[in-house]
């Protein structure tokens, strides 16, 4: 076991406080290594949590946690916060069932103020931590820590808009590492690469005054002509801080956040200063271990690997991701027609999509974390003629939902929606559950659903989706896997519209299912059929509009019916399925297995499922003490 001298006399911030600041140096290897030691072994998020390191060690140092208040936005850097903040034996645990969360979580600790799963958030959140607090008379710091991608979303500049004009004591930490999860794009990134060049710009500068400044009698003048021709050029375009100022905050920075006294020297004059601040802090993603400095997006999230060499644990050969599949189907469809368009909000590596921009740079988008843009952008594109495939999480679609209703679908405008990681999503918790599309979907005007219960269903989909133009229409499905051996790229099966597919026939229960619950459907089946009841099994594949000849028609054959959806039970289909059945066979209606409207914690999807008693023995078991009576 791994002895770590100075991480291992800490349990809480007070305990950090009680050391010198000239041993925080120390305290940042051992937990450093603790983290690489800890998730070599479990598995998480890496790169991210490697880069904040002095910055968490600066911040818990000055600050007197918990009663001044740290927001992490997003939150898939707060390793190095859970271990400083009473946390440390639990890290084997993060991610896992009943373990920590890999993001701030309330319930945990009172020193994580918000669960956050999301990018943009944390300014607003600091904001209005620090206008309560000024309301209600007390005293105590805030301050949001923010990356440079999340910094470029509308909710965090809305937030600092409205902080830098009614001018409250709060703090908000940049932490620029160049990256989100994959590489930053936009021009907000362009403005603070060039903050950090404007440096030495700044410093050549002086100098070149300095010697205007001794040149004999003409000297002086030649240096305030220099100054005037520099003024209106810098302005904007090379005044560090620029944007921030101009939006009412006070700059500073950027500064080397790996220089963990330099940043607590910075914190502790920070707080003499009145008013919204804004401090600039450069770190490296990845930083102390080699491996994941030079891969930063191949280590921002890791499966168990060799601490000496990097080497993660294997895959099997066989097995492809179903968001690769998605980025390997598109670049067939674009090779045979340039008039696609891949959208993705600035997941390139999560939706399966670096091969295709790597061979098709012209027809990726990657609009950075802005999904709102992304929807009515891709709307648009189609009135030109464009063909858009927006790809995106089910999690991060709901912040586009005012695009989606005025935008895109009262408009009929035919955006192809690839949603990737709905149902249960594992280890990422209540956050990114992908448990509500259906819902929202379904009740919006003109949308199509399709909901795909294998990896060849999504290839024949995105072959059938490039061609339809009727309506907007939706494809979702989980975080999978597809076996290799069995998929057929090139030559995909055709699909019907509105055409549901019968997998078994019963004539005392039928069940609909939904997507990637089929297997668990036939499962349930076959244990039913053991006991001497009959199930037929009806993969709906099309949800909206579904096959309403062939599901009305099993219906009236049979003596009860449920429905199978990996979704909330008041988000999912069940309510646009029991509204379109005719009241003559709705009596008929037993049940619908979903998740119980509460958030679903993370953990594998079989531990979840079992939780929630949605196994197909546990369905099974729920359905005879009702049919054998």
């Amino acid at each position: 076991m791994p002895s770590y001298p100075y991480l291992d006399k800490i349990n809480f911030p007070q305990d950090l406080r009680n050391l010198k600041e000239a041993d925080l140096p120390a305290v940042c290897h051992d937990l450093r290594e603790y983290i690489i030691d800890t998730l070599s072994d479990v598995g998480g998020h890496f790169a991210s949590n490697l880069g904040v390191v002095e910055l968490t060690v600066a911040l818990h140092y000055v600050f007197q946690t918990p009663k001044d208040k740290i927001i992490w936005d997003v939150g898939h850097q707060t390793y190095p916060h859970k271990i400083l903040t009473g946390r440390k034996k639990e890290l084997p645990t993060v991610r896992k069932w009943l373990g920590l969360s890999g993001f701030p979580k309330r319930e945990e600790s009172e020193y994580d103020l918000y669960n956050t799963g999301h990018a943009g958030t944390s300014i607003s959140q600091a904001l209005g931590e620090a206008c309560a607090r000024d309301l209600m008379g007390e005293s105590y710091k805030v301050a949001a820590v923010i990356g440079d991608a999340s910094i470029a979303t509308g909710m965090a500049l809305e937030a600092m808009n409205h902080g830098g004009h009614i001018k409250p004591n709060m703090l908000v930490i940049l932490n620029d590492n160049y990256m989100s999860i994959s590489k930053n794009v936009g021009s907000i990134s362009n403005y603070l690469n060039r903050i950090i060049s404007s440096q030495v710009y700044n410093k050549g500068k002086t100098a070149i005054y300095s010697f205007l400044k001794w040149i004999p009698l003409i000297g002086p003048a030649l240096q305030a002509l220099a100054h005037n021709m520099e003024t209106s050029f810098k302005h904007f375009m090379m005044r560090p801080g620029g944007l921030f100022e101009d939006l009412g905050f006070t700059y500073f920075g950027p500064i080397d956040g790996h220089d963990v006294n330099r940043v607590v020297q910075m914190l502790q004059n920070l707080s003499k200063i009145q008013g919204p601040i804004l401090l600039h802090v450069l770190t490296q993603k990845g930083k102390g271990y080699k491996p994941a400095e030079a891969d930063p997006i191949k280590y921002h999230g890791v499966t168990p690997f060799n601490k000496e060499s990097g080497k993660m644990t294997s895959a099997d050969a066989n097995k492809i991701g179903l968001s690769k599949i998605v980025g390997k189907t598109l670049m067939d469809l674009t090779n045979k027609d340039k008039r696609i368009a891949v959208i993705t909000p600035a997941m390139i590596e999560g939706s399966g999509l670096r091969d295709f921009q790597e061979a098709y740079p012209n027809h990726t988008f990657d609009v950075g974390i802005a999904e709102q843009h992304s929807v009515a952008f891709a709307g648009a594109m189609t009135n030109g003629g464009a063909i858009p495939f927006m790809c995106i999480y089910s999690t991060f679609l709901t912040r586009a939902m005012d695009q989606l209703v005025e935008d895109v679908s009262l408009m009929n405008l035919p955006v192809r929606f690839v949603i990737d990681r709905a149902g249960i999503v594992g280890p990422d918790g209540e956050t990114h559950q992908g448990l509500s599309d259906l819902g929202y979907l379904a009740g919006l005007p003109n949308m199509d659903i399709i909901v795909p219960s294998s990896a060849q269903d999504i290839i024949d989909s995105l072959h059938f989706m490039k061609d339809y133009s009727e309506h907007p229409i939706a494809i979702r499905f989980p975080k999978d896997n597809g076996d290799l051996r069995e998929l057929k790229f090139e030559k995909p099966n055709q699909i019907t519209k509105a055409k549901a597919r019968v997998v078994t026939e019963g004539e005392d229960l039928l069940i609909l299912s939904l997507g990637f619950m089929l297997p668990i459907a036939g499962q349930v089946a076959e244990i039913l059929k053991t006991k001497g009841i009959s199930v037929s099994v009806i993969d709906l594949f099309w949800l909206r509009p579904y096959d309403k000849d062939l599901v009305h028609t099993y219906i009236a054959k049979t003596k009860r019916f449920v429905i199978l959806d990996e979704s909330y039970l008041h988000a999912g289909a069940s309510g646009y399925l029991l509204n379109e059945i005719p009241g003559s066979l709705i009596g008929k209606f037993l049940k619908t297995f979903a998740l119980p409207l509460e958030p679903i914690h993370h953990g594998e999807r079989n531990q979840i499922l079992e939780h929630y008693r949605l196994t197909a023995t546990q369905i099974a078991e729920d359905l005879l003490s009702v049919l054998q009576k």
